[in-house]
């Protein structure tokens, strides 16, 4: 069963009692594009967010052709925040979205890790991708970024038990 639940004039919610069925028809109407992304912890404990567009979001980005989910996790990471030592724990999970570019729409695939770093230098936010702020919050900190970020980081960190 299908069924089209909307948050707000900018937010669609698809809920089916079967995932995989609302994945596989997005991917035949939709360029699937492949993403991974960070949810890294300072020796502090703190998470790294960045804030891009107006919303707090996690680092992530295209994954290159031939390069591993992994690797253009961590490269994203280093790129979009100029964090460095970075250390992969595990894999956290998956979100996907549908954004529009060049008059298209297409089904963003992200694959989340869970990384640490004992990187302690001054973080560099990617201007040519739009991230205007790189910041490490803590709890209280992070709660607050979360009621502007988006609803796919959102239901990922508490998905985790992590907001």
């Amino acid at each position: 069963m299908q069924s089209v639940k909307t948050a707000g004039s900018n937010e669609i919610f698809l809920v089916d009692n079967d995932f995989s069925v609302l994945i596989d028809m997005f991917k035949t109407k939709l360029p699937l594009v492949q993403a991974a992304g960070g949810l890294v912890r300072n020796k502090k404990g703190k998470m790294l967010f960045i804030f891009r567009k107006n919303k707090w979001d996690l680092p992530k980005g295209k994954v290159d052709k031939g390069e591993t989910l992994e690797n253009g996790a961590m490269r994203e990471v280093e790129e979009e925040t100029g964090v460095k030592k970075l250390k992969l724990i595990s894999f956290a999970g998956m979100t996907y979205h549908v954004f529009r570019r060049n008059n298209q729409y297409r089904l963003k695939e992200t694959y989340w890790f869970h990384m640490t770093t004992n990187f302690s230098g001054k973080l560099k936010p990617e201007a040519q991708e739009d991230i205007t702020k790189a910041e490490w919050k803590g709890p209280t900190k992070m709660a607050k970024a979360l009621e502007n970020s988006y609803g796919n980081i959102k239901y990922l960190l508490d998905h985790l038990n992590i907001a």
